[in-house]
């Protein structure tokens, strides 16, 4: 199907053929996916690289390089601190920021690079330099944590609507261009890669179009060949907990992918979550949890059945690796959409649409039929995800697809956060709200 929901940085005053990035943080993913990605694409400077260890570590990776040897791999500076960046002029004049640290930073970062938006945007409103951001997985690992920051990137779309009001009287940003924020910020998408797939765009269409009506349920399932992590005392990063999290492992390790898929394919709006009831299996190694059973209730009265699990055989990180098993549907009044498969191989599964209008009831209509099934963008080689260019084209001023955005992210932390709550108190609980 045709897309068409796509944003523009109309303001972006980045004129050259290349994006001014900086990433925070380098550890595993960043040294093993996004720095080879970024360094290899001819549309990118890679400006930057900050980390607050001279030597980042990692169990997954045990021969990391220092940021001495990056600087020198890649030819660009290093930062010890957002802080450190921000104070020099490489960071006054990027054009985006990836964040790649451990969860329970991204609030803070994230902050820091708003201010810093907001700051070029109070000094220049009409020259300014916008700022796009690209947050890892999950947005937060705190619910206020991530209300604040949607908050907070919901002011600087108003505080650019006001000034597009007073200046002209045309405001070009519209209550459904949720995503292009605004008020010094070119964008903030969460990296989830498998919504930016075209499979997640189609079937986004065909629910926001109306294809299957008004939607009542959802079941999923999630299973991850990662014990080997969530087994591992040492791998602290995704087995402890931290700040306020009442537990730590697969819900917010993995679940974050296919709750942020489910959301943005049906819509943030259509599917708005008021409580849930969950319930865990640990590992008796490290406590975190490796498995999970939940029911999740919608504002407007439909249902999801969500469970998921670290416990598939295998590795997803061997050679060849094992690939992760997903099966997604959604149910609406006039229809439904299934999709299913191995995400290491794309034959085993596709995009159906079940049509229940007059026209076709019962029908099966493949989209995508070119493609079979694909979620996550493991992909080490090449320039990265669907959702790393569209980060890059905002930085550039160009038209970009929004798969997952603040509001998206904040949904999925909504529910997980409850998940955690309810398998500690063995009740139904609501959803912090904002």
């Amino acid at each position: 199907p045709q897309l068409k929901r796509w944003y523009s940085s109309q303001d972006s005053s980045c004129t050259t053929n290349k994006a001014s990035i900086v990433l925070i943080g380098a550890g595993w993913w960043s040294q093993g996916w996004h720095l080879p990605h970024l360094n290899r694409n001819d549309s990118v400077t890679l400006s930057a690289i900050v980390d607050s260890s001279p030597n980042p570590t990692s169990n997954l990776n045990p021969n990391l390089e220092s940021l001495t040897a990056l600087a020198s791999r890649y030819n660009c500076p290093i930062f010890h601190s957002l802080t450190d960046l921000l104070e020099n002029d490489v960071g006054k004049s990027m054009d985006g920021a990836l964040v790649c640290t451990p969860h329970a930073t991204h609030y803070a970062i994230g902050v820091e690079l708003i201010q810093e938006a907001k700051r070029r945007y109070e000094e220049d409103e009409k020259n300014y330099r916008p700022l796009s951001v690209l947050m890892e997985k999950p947005m937060t690992t705190d619910v206020d944590e991530a209300i604040q920051l949607y908050k907070l990137l919901m002011e600087r779309k108003n505080a650019d609507n006001i000034n597009r009001d007073d200046n002209d009287g045309d405001d070009k940003t519209t209550t459904s261009d949720s995503q292009r924020i605004g008020g010094g910020i070119g964008c903030f998408l969460v990296n989830h890669s498998a919504n930016f797939r075209p499979q997640a765009r189609a079937a986004h269409e065909l629910i926001t179009t109306g294809k299957l009506g008004d939607i009542r349920h959802v079941t999923a399932f999630f299973a991850s060949p990662l014990s080997w992590i969530f087994d591992d005392p040492s791998n602290t990063g995704w087995n402890e907990t931290r700040g306020s999290m009442l537990g730590n492992g697969f819900a917010w390790g993995q679940q974050s992918h296919l709750l942020s898929w489910i959301y943005h394919v049906a819509g943030v709006e259509n599917l708005i979550p008021s409580k849930v009831f969950c319930h865990m299996t640990k590992s008796d190694k490290t406590g975190a949890d490796v498995s999970h059973a939940a029911t999740v209730i919608c504002s407007n009265g439909a249902t999801f059945s969500l469970s998921g699990t670290s416990l598939l055989p295998g590795n997803a990180h061997s050679d060849p690796p094992v690939g992760k098993r997903i099966e997604i549907k959604i149910f609406g009044t006039n229809g439904a959409v299934i999709y299913r498969g191995d995400d290491r191989d794309p034959s085993s599964g596709k995009l159906e649409w079940l049509r229940g209008d007059d026209e076709a009831c019962g029908a099966v209509e493949v989209q995508c039929p070119d493609l079979g099934f694909e979620f996550e963008d493991l992909d080490q080689d090449g320039n990265g995800p669907a959702s790393l260019q569209c980060f890059i084209d905002s930085c550039l001023g160009l038209e970009y697809y929004v798969g997952a955005d603040c509001l998206t992210g904040l949904r999925s932390v909504q529910t997980i956060e409850a998940m955690y709550r309810s398998h500690v108190s063995g009740n139904c609980e609501s959803i912090i709200d904002f």
